[in-house]
């Protein structure tokens, strides 16, 4: 044993100089490392229609990013933007469908196969046809048809579309029969066909109500599926205005439970393991007010752990539109939204509606939560996709109360792990902060809203001249400042973290 550790240390002397070579390498390979940041942009889309991002998904190297178009607001004429980004956000390839007089063609999901090829799932509305269709398309990714399948559906219209890719190269998707305005109603459809595009199996008449049923989201999960819809609420004791509903491999009704934690609509649902699944979407706090709640639930729907981005009763949170949520690993998940919303993506109801993200562990303890947005336009979260570097990009529209002739543009922002733009120095018209403040302007009382990174800063308002007129600790996530005894006009307000300045902005102070 003695002579085997005397060896030993023979060796490491002997080889001295080889580890140092070693620990020196490992040591510029980590510098290298750090010289090389995750990728960090922020992209604009402007045009006198509608822009709405829909859909993104990373695959290899670039982005897929569906955008619906709309030539005129509320118009069921809808036409797609289909673009491929690089990893620097610059446009490589674009195909377009675009909306004729009587028609609407809208890709609304995005689902990669592998790292070359991905499906789509669109609305397909056409001329002088009663009945809607849904087209399943397959590209590569230079954005070449491989196939294009259409299947008939019952109704004029569709409405929500979700989808999951099984184990066995079949999809099964969920969407929305809708039948035009004035008796506007709604059913379910599930259909499961294969990569192929090959029809399997259909199921329709589930019973919910036709002036609510809406699907969301879809999961397979210990050989069952779950679907996250409303219009159930009948089938079980009011707990909240959205149900799960539990169906098997042949796509038949098994029950239908309550969503946890009164989370409704707007929901994203994605499986943890074949027992534990994360579900995000607008938490209903009282009869005004909404958070962006994630729950994290057993198989059963038995709690494991819960959490929401802000306060309860405070701020009108909405979560993202088509998406909200997505898990960058088991320890990194992403929640997205809109802070301020008022369900309105034309309205600039609160001029600083903006673009929510947070990010939470395992445990769904909130590491983070910013704000993404800018003095001269309200933004509108509608997806989201983690991605391969741990960071996450962003889809949403923005209204310019000074261009209403524009619409809705359409904006992708694509943040690090610390929800920052790492590296980019270009002048992006997309500020982050650590805090919302709101409503602004304002009169009597303002609120600051804010992650858990920043409770313990100090906020200060300034007036015009720079003269100190309120100072307060942040001690929670929503913090109440009183600025009724200030005059009307323009102030400055800062937050101090650690003694260095952490954000800050301008404030309005207008007439009661």
């Amino acid at each position: 044993m003695f002579a085997a550790l005397q060896l030993l240390i023979s060796v490491v002397l002997q080889n001295e100089f080889a580890m140092k070579r070693i620990l020196l390498i490992c040591f510029c390979l980590t510098l290298m490392g750090s010289l090389y940041p995750q990728t960090s942009f922020v992209k604009v889309f402007s045009s006198p229609n509608e822009d709405i991002p829909v859909s993104i998904k990373e695959i290899s190297d670039s982005y897929f990013i569906s955008f619906r178009t709309l030539l005129e607001p509320f118009s069921l004429l809808q036409g797609t933007t289909l673009r491929k980004l690089d990893n620097q956000g610059d446009k490589e390839i674009e195909l377009e469908y675009l909306p004729t007089t009587n028609s609407a063609f809208n890709l609304d999901k995005i689902i990669p196969i592998n790292n070359s090829e991905f499906i789509a799932i669109a609305r397909n509305k056409k001329e002088d046809d009663e009945s809607a269709y849904l087209n399943v398309i397959r590209y590569d990714t230079a954005l070449f048809e491989i196939w294009n399948k259409e299947y008939k559906m019952h109704t004029p219209l569709i409405g929500n579309i979700a989808a999951v890719l099984t184990g066995n190269d079949r999809i099964v998707i969920g969407c929305t029969e809708e039948t035009p305005m004035p008796n506007w109603q709604m059913e379910l459809m599930f259909m499961e066909i294969t990569t192929d595009g090959d029809s399997i199996k259909a199921m329709y008449g589930y019973g919910g109500n036709p002036d609510f049923t809406q699907i969301y989201s879809l999961l397979l999960i210990n050989g069952n599926y779950k679907a996250f819809v409303n219009g159930f609420s009948s089938y079980v004791p009011y707990t909240g205005f959205s149900e799960i509903l539990s169906l098997d491999t042949n796509l038949n009704l098994l029950g239908v439970k309550s969503v946890p934690f009164i989370i409704q609509e707007y929901m994203t649902a994605e499986k943890i393991d074949e027992s534990r699944y994360y579900v995000t979407g607008k938490a209903y706090s009282s009869s005004t007010h909404f958070d962006v709640g994630i729950a994290k639930l057993s198989l059963t729907e038995d709690s494991l752990a819960y959490n929401h981005t802000g306060k309860p009763g405070k701020a009108v949170d909405y979560s993202g539109w088509k998406q909200c949520m997505s898990t960058a690993n088991s320890n990194s998940i992403y929640t997205g939204g809109t802070g301020n919303d008022n369900g309105l993506f034309y309205s600039c109801y609160i001029t600083n509606k903006v673009l929510m993200l947070s990010n939470y562990d395992s445990l769904l303890n909130c590491r983070w939560t910013r704000f993404y947005g800018s003095d001269t336009a309200c933004y509108t979260l509608s997806t989201l996709e983690a991605t391969s570097d741990g960071g996450c990009i962003m889809g949403g529209m923005f209204v310019t109360p000074s261009r209403p002739e524009n619409l809705l543009d359409a904006v992708i922002i694509k943040v690090d792990s610390l929800g920052l733009f790492t590296g980019l120095h270009e002048n992006t018209g997309v500020q982050i902060h650590e805090a919302n403040i709101y409503p602004n302007p304002g009169s009597q009382i303002i609120t600051v809203q804010c992650g858990p990174q920043i409770i313990g800063a100090t906020f200060s308002l300034h007036d015009a001249t720079g003269r100190l007129v309120s100072e307060a600790l942040l001690k929670s996530t929503q913090f109440q400042v009183d600025v009724n005894q200030l005059s009307s006009g323009t102030y400055y307000w800062k937050i101090h973290q650690k003694g260095k300045l952490a954000d800050s902005g301008k404030w309005i102070k207008q007439q009661d």
